[in-house]
């Protein structure tokens, strides 16, 4: 029985072996039909082995080439300004010799003090030590003012008497020598005596120095070199400027930590704050009439070089977190100095504006209360201060306004005297923006400017500070965006970024090449682009978007799909080879 089983079950196998073979050959494909199938084949292997590289470059990190080498040069390249002193002597008493060694020791003392390595900022001096021409003694003698004699004398400056274009007029520094008869060496009433018999001179708003030779040729030379380096130029200040900006908090003072960072525009928000407002004490302010007569010189004055916008606001029912003290007589309130912190944090809600890229700096007037008036700021001697406001670094400067009281009000209305108000608020916007810093009184008294005036000597003191800072800033963000580019590979550097990159290079060369060279406005402008496109590049969104996809995920990803499809792909190309040699060979044969 199994015999018969095991011969039936291989009769029946041999049997659908005899038909699967003959359906096989039924359905086998033509020779046409398997050249087709091959070069279909070939055609996906082709088109793989082409979109692999095309993928491949197409998910690779951009990143366009960048001036490494320049801005590691930029960076480690110490700032230089030209400095050039012109002395002229109106005095016939001085010799020419004795001029001649006040010119050599002026050198022997600047030059080594100015190129002092362990200094951030190195100075070049250049010295002009000589005689007033006749036509210039002439002009002194004539002259009715100071201010009209410096005028003469601009007009006839020539090179061969120390004008040398606008960058040698921007860092030119005047001192005239004037015997002690003259009239000029007189301060104005403004000004005060220069102490002693108040003939020794003074210095002009306009940086020109009125200097006695009455004295010795060492006498001279030491007040020189003092008033030159501490109050034409304040090289402590340029050197606490750059190195606050650049990262060294050693030097940072007071003065660079108060004011607000460079930047090409601000926004100015004037605010009438009064805690409570009733029928009884209606207030008003006539904001645009003190804008254009006390806001629009000092704005106009520095138009050239930054975009100031102001806009203003009333705001209502501001309250403070601790109430203020009264007095020991009850004459007045007063906040002290440890109560300013509170102050200001309860004040800052109520001046927040519309969102602005540019730093915002507030000047508010706060009205007391009735009850709370008159208020008063009390110094850290326990005194109350000349000027009734307090400034915030890089925030704003508050202003108390006490009105009458309010019997004297016609009607219950009361308009703030802006006057009053604006003289104790733009000295802080000054400050905040840089333009103002206490200079040394040696030797000689500094002639006051107006509080809504810039001096030419705060604007030389503003456009160096600022052009050195803008230069250290620059420097710094060049400097992380590479190290940044060193240490996260998958960091994206649009053509767009690298294009601001090379601009920002450029500018800064360019304003280091004209600080070099004394020409402040343009190192200034420079400074002022070269910040802006570095700061810019350096928070530019689009360097961030491949910060999560670093580059093991990418194989993390897309090698599990390809791998199955590729090797699929090889497989059936290696087949098709060989299918197409087998044919070619097959119609050899026959042939």
């Amino acid at each position: 029985i199994l015999q018969q089983f095991l011969f039936h079950i291989k009769n029946r196998s041999a049997n659908t072996m005899l038909v699967d073979e003959a359906e096989l050959k039924r359905l086998a494909p033509s020779i046409d039909e398997a050249k087709r199938t091959a070069y279909a084949s070939l055609a996906f292997l082709l088109f793989g082995l082409l979109f692999v590289p095309v993928w491949w470059h197409l998910t690779t990190i951009e990143r366009h080439p960048l001036p490494a080498d320049e801005i590691s040069r930029l960076y480690y390249r110490q700032p230089e300004l030209q400095v050039d002193l012109r002395v002229l002597s109106f005095d016939p008493w001085l010799e020419p010799g004795d001029l001649a060694s006040l010119e050599r020791q002026l050198l022997d003392r600047l030059v080594p003090a100015g190129l002092d390595r362990r200094r951030h900022v190195q100075l070049r001096y250049r010295a002009t030590v000589r005689p007033a021409t006749p036509h210039e003694t002439e002009l002194m003698r004539s002259a009715g003012s100071a201010a009209e004699l410096e005028d003469g004398l601009l007009r006839s400056a020539s090179p061969s008497s120390g004008g040398g274009g606008a960058a040698s007029a921007e860092s030119m520094l005047t001192i005239l020598l004037l015997p002690n008869s003259s009239r000029l060496l007189e301060p104005p009433a403004s000004v005060g005596g220069g102490g002693g018999n108040g003939r020794r001179g003074y210095v002009r708003e306009s940086g020109c120095v009125y200097l006695s030779s009455g004295a010795g040729i060492k006498e001279i030379r030491d007040k020189i070199e003092r008033i030159v380096t501490r109050v034409l130029l304040d090289v402590d200040g340029l050197e606490e400027s750059y190195a606050s900006a650049i990262g060294d908090q050693r030097l940072s003072s007071a003065d660079s930590r108060r004011q607000a960072g460079a930047a090409p525009a601000y926004d100015i928000v004037l605010s009438l704050a009064h805690s409570q407002p009733s029928s009884q004490r209606r207030l008003s302010w006539d904001v645009q009439e003190a804008v254009r007569l006390l806001l629009d010189p000092f704005l106009a004055r520095l138009s050239r070089y930054v975009n100031l916008s102001v806009r203003s606001q009333i705001v209502h029912h501001v309250t403070f977190h601790r109430p203020p003290k009264r007095s020991s007589d009850g004459s007045h309130y007063y906040y002290d100095e440890s109560a300013l912190p509170d102050l200001l944090n309860s004040l800052e809600p109520y001046v927040q504006t519309a969102v602005s890229s540019n730093p915002q700096l507030s000047l508010l007037i706060y009205v007391p209360p009735a009850a709370h008036s008159p208020l008063r700021l009390y110094g850290p001697d326990g005194r109350p201060v000349s000027v009734n406001a307090l400034v915030s670094a890089r925030w704003g400067g508050v202003y108390f306004y006490n009105p009458p009281s309010g019997e004297s009000w016609p009607n219950g209305r009361h308009r703030v005297n802006m006057t009053e108000a604006m003289a104790g608020l733009l000295p802080q916007l000054k400050a905040l923006l840089g333009l103002r810093r206490q200079l040394p009184r040696i030797y000689l008294p500094l002639e006051p400017p107006g509080y809504s005036q810039v001096t030419q000597l705060e604007l030389r003191h503003w456009l160096r500070r600022r052009s050195l800072e803008s230069a250290a800033r620059t420097k710094l963000a060049l400097r992380s965006l590479l190290q940044l580019l060193d240490r996260v590979e998958n960091m994206v550097i649009s053509e767009r970024v690298a294009d601001q990159i090379s601009a920002s290079v450029g500018a800064l060369s360019l304003a280091l090449d004209n600080l070099r060279i004394g020409g402040l406005t343009e190192a200034f402008v420079a400074g002022k682009a070269a910040l802006k496109n570095s700061e810019s590049a350096f928070f530019d969104h689009s360097l961030l978007q491949l910060l999560y996809f670093p580059q093991d995920q990418k194989y993390a990803i897309y090698v599990p799909y390809f791998l199955p499809v590729g090797i699929s792909l090889m497989a059936s190309g290696l087949a098709a080879i060989r299918l197409l040699k087998a044919l070619q060979a097959k119609k050899t044969k026959d042939e």
